[in-house]
């Protein structure tokens, strides 16, 4: 369906039944078909909704007026779910920068997340710290193909920069962070140079929340929902079931 969101309307796809709601968010340049190995797996045992961001047909290009930003993505996300009529607390899964705009979401409505999966996800010092490991062409490589979903790689620097400023307020909730087991040499890096800083990027996002843990996707490239999704599932699955635990000790 179609949701207006104040002027401008985003697409979301909605499967299952069951709380607590699954949020999918993809990563940059994809769609929600990204997750179809997913989705409707992860239905069978909870509400899963995965959506189309602003500049991401169908959904609507996002006014030229209003200024692109982590907090800008966050709150087209909770008002959408606001106006979709999907009540939370939400498990939020994020692949790459998917994964940063969740963490801006967790950050900016924590009462509103009630665990969440991150997919070899965007760290918040992500560019500043490959940088540092791999040399200056590093940022040459990364910044080719810009712009996507009239996104800049600008706007990606300061929007890891507005993550990590608000990092304190993540919430301390179930937390699993995936993360590739493969990885590639370019003509600057070995593989096993962009790997280890990787691996403690991932490392690091685990210990944002004192009920995270990391597991490593063997056998899994960057997409680790097509490498492996009966990973993603599992993972997801997990939340949700300790989530819903959680909620009968309250009841």
């Amino acid at each position: 369906m179609s949701v207006n969101i104040g002027g401008y309307r985003l697409y979301v796809r909605c499967m299952g039944l069951g709380t607590p709601t699954v949020i999918f968010e993809a990563g940059l340049g994809e769609d929600l078909s990204t997750w179809d190995q997913v989705l409707p797996r992860v239905a069978r045992f909870s509400q899963a909704c995965a959506y189309d961001r602003a500049n991401v047909a169908p959904s609507d290009e996002r006014p030229a007026s209003i200024q692109i930003s982590a907090s800008q993505i966050a709150g087209e996300l909770q008002q959408l779910l606001v106006n979709a009529h999907l009540p939370g607390p939400y498990v939020l899964v994020g692949h790459s920068l998917g994964g940063l705009f969740i963490q801006m979401f967790a950050c900016q409505y924590p009462r509103q997340v009630a665990g969440m999966v991150l997919v070899d996800s965007t760290h918040p010092e992500q560019a500043m710290r490959l940088a540092a490991a791999l040399g200056p062409a590093f940022s040459s490589e990364a910044s080719q193909g810009f712009p996507v979903e009239g996104i800049s790689y600008d706007d990606i620097l300061a929007m890891q920069a507005q993550v990590d400023a608000v990092r304190g307020r993540f919430p301390q909730v179930p937390l699993i962070v995936l993360v590739r087991s493969r990885f590639t040499s370019s003509a600057y890096w070995t593989a096993t140079q962009y790997k280890q800083t990787w691996m403690n990027l991932q490392a690091d996002l685990s210990r944002r929340s004192s009920r995270g843990k990391l597991v490593v996707a063997l056998k899994s490239g960057h997409f680790i929902q097509n490498d492996r999704p009966d990973l993603v599932i599992a993972s997801i699955r997990e939340i949700v079931q300790e989530t819903q635990h959680a909620y009968r000790r309250t009841d």
